[in-house]
């Protein structure tokens, strides 16, 4: 399960969208908000993933996946 914020996690959630089934991706506030600035980060499997770059990020989220 990956959860990212929207808002927040710097990630371009249509490329998420693009690779992972629907009900593995949640789009929620994640309670991380102002916390990692200019870094793209979300929760995988429950596990706090900040990385320098949303291509970093999206990386390890299909290493997952």
């Amino acid at each position: 399960m990956i959860r990212v914020c929207p808002n927040c996690s710097n990630v371009d959630l249509e490329k998420l969208h693009a690779f992972l089934p629907e009900n593995e991706l949640t789009e929620e506030c994640i309670g991380e908000c102002g916390q990692h600035e200019d870094k793209s980060f979300g929760y995988i499997d429950e596990e706090l993933v900040i990385k320098e770059t949303e291509e970093e990020f999206i990386n390890a989220v299909k290493a997952v996946y």
